[in-house]
């Protein structure tokens, strides 16, 4: 049976009657499918989808929207989150890897993020992905129940796993993208079985960085780019993740920073790196620009997240980039910008696409989770 549910002010409604919140309990084996959920909100590859949603079903209204809060118990979320991150193809060390990581993030931020809204973590990228049991599979049943408790530990405390697509062949510093709260297991460190020489902290071995590639776990040397496609996870685009080229125009990118900034702006003059962290990501961009008077001005962008956010109206793929600015004859400024960049995320702990490399290439669970979270340790504390 299909049923459909609308929010009318502060009220529910279902058919003729309205409510406040409704909630819905299944029996073992039966789930729901929703329509029209939203996946990657705020990013180049949001697109609507359907799930499947097993366990007790919560919903409500909240600012003209709703909200379905999903029960269940944890485990079962976290064999759910490994196959909606990346795909259920991916190698057998990698999705309990995955899991491992995934349950250390959410016992580590259990209550932190989403309490005002009445549930612990949202289904989407702001926490991890949770597709219902969309994509969930024996052995992302079996990765939970061999990896169950499992969590990674540093100075007796559960460790904050995050983790991004691609770090482009060096992990990048907590610190560096969140607040200034430094994690010993978070920090500079090669997505290799070796340190790459380089200090992508200048421009000129920055510029050299993206148009190479190195023997990085996340690049076509352990995972070719024609094979990549079927470790993403099913909302992911296909395309290049390791290294890659964005193009932009002036218009495009005035009209961007216009709506992402609300400043007064007709036309950027230049975008010149400012300061870089270990991994090549832009912590300072400074944008020069004129002003609808014809007045020189200036700004600066600080962090990662903000640089990607304003410089491509599809939220650019990595801050480790390159810019390049092209001029039509005769014009003052440039006529269109070219990003060259490294990776996909913040590039912090677990590189997905780098794991999945360590996976295909003989490491065990243990082994990749140690490599991106130097220091910690594997417990498992229930």
């Amino acid at each position: 049976n299909e049923i459909q549910i609308e929010v009318k002010g502060d009220n529910i409604s279902l058919g003729k009657n309205k409510y406040k919140n409704i909630s819905i309990e299944q029996k073992e084996g039966d789930y729901i499918t929703v329509k029209e959920v939203i996946a990657g909100r705020g990013f180049h590859w949001a697109k609507y989808i359907e799930v499947k949603l097993t366990g007790e079903l919560e919903i409500k209204s909240l600012d003209n929207n709703l909200i379905l809060i999903n029960q269940l118990p944890l485990e079962d979320y976290l064999a759910c989150v490994a196959t909606s991150e990346m795909s259920s193809e991916c190698p057998d060390s990698y999705i309990e890897a995955q899991t491992i990581v995934a349950r250390s993030w959410m016992l580590a931020n259990v209550e932190q993020k989403h309490v005002h809204l009445g549930f612990d973590v949202c289904n989407d990228d702001c926490c991890q992905r949770f597709q219902g049991i969309n994509n969930l599979t024996d052995f992302a049943q079996r990765a939970a129940k061999n990896t169950r408790g499992q969590v990674l530990m540093f100075d007796d405390m559960i460790v904050d796993a995050r983790y991004s697509k691609s770090c482009g062949g060096i992990m990048e510093k907590f610190e560096n993208l969140w607040e200034n709260d430094p994690k010993p297991y978070m920090q500079n460190k090669s997505d290799a079985p070796f340190e790459f020489n380089v200090d992508l902290t200048k421009e000129q071995e920055l510029r050299q960085w993206v148009i190479e590639v190195p023997e990085s776990f996340c690049s076509p040397h352990y995972i070719k780019e024609e094979d990549l496609h079927k470790y993403l996870g099913n909302v992911d685009e296909e395309g290049h993740y390791f290294r890659w080229t964005v193009e932009t125009t002036q218009k495009e990118l005035v009209e961007n920073i216009k709506e992402k900034l609300g400043i007064d702006i007709v036309a950027v003059q230049n975008l010149i790196p400012v300061k870089r962290a270990g991994s090549g990501r832009l912590l300072e961009l400074k944008i020069e620009y004129l002003d609808s008077d014809s007045t020189s001005k200036s700004m600066i962008i600080y962090k990662d997240y903000e640089v990607r956010r304003v410089l491509h109206k599809m939220f650019l793929y990595s801050s480790a980039i390159d810019i390049e600015q092209r001029y039509d004859e005769n014009e003052e400024v440039p006529s269109k910008f070219i990003f060259k960049g490294a990776g996909w995320g913040h590039g912090a702990g677990l590189c997905q696409i780098g794991g999945i490399g360590m996976s295909l290439a003989g490491y065990s669970s243990e082994e990749i989770v140690k490599h991106y979270y130097p220091g910690s340790e594997l417990k498992r504390i229930y």
